[in-house]
């Protein structure tokens, strides 16, 4: 069996990597308005989570600006148990396949692109100190994704040394 290699980012536009738990699902108390859906990848098993109701959109806006990649431990399962609740697009978007210790892994697969990387603050075992080749945006676990300011983000990227 051959291992899976995330297909090389387009080069076009700066990468947006996504994480899933605190994210895009809601695991404890929510503080920004939530909606639960049937969660399942190719029927094999199937999960209720909650999904901060601005997620779709914010999703979406974010898929204009930047190419999105999933890096989280759902991996393969990512885009296909999401299409339906985030309106993702039909062709999934490729997934690092990494759980914890992700800038690594990010930084590879970036090759010198500017890159953001969206995730809770609990998914990496090390503190990456300061980082200069991309930004890095840990959301408040109530509130996921729909806590990040999308234009400051903007901002912050534009703002990467390289």
């Amino acid at each position: 069996m051959t291992r899976y290699e995330a297909r090389p980012p387009r080069g076009d536009r700066p990468l947006a990597v996504l994480g899933i738990s605190d994210v895009v699902v809601i695991e404890g108390t929510p503080s920004v308005p939530v909606t639960m859906h049937h969660v399942s990848a190719w029927g094999r098993w199937v999960r209720d989570v909650a999904v901060p109701d601005a997620a779709p959109d914010l999703i979406r806006v974010l898929a204009q600006r930047y190419e999105v990649v999933w890096a989280s431990e759902w991996g393969h399962n990512a885009h296909t148990a999401f299409a339906e609740a985030l309106g993702l697009p039909a062709e999934p978007w490729p997934f690092l396949p990494v759980q914890f210790d992700k800038l690594a892994v990010i930084r590879d697969y970036a090759r010198g692109l500017p890159w953001v990387w969206i995730d809770g603050p609990v998914v990496d075992l090390h503190d990456p100190g300061e980082v200069e080749d991309g930004v890095i945006v840990r959301v408040d676990p109530s509130c996921g994704i729909a806590g990040v300011d999308l234009d400051a983000l903007d901002a912050a990227v534009r703002g990467i040394v390289r």
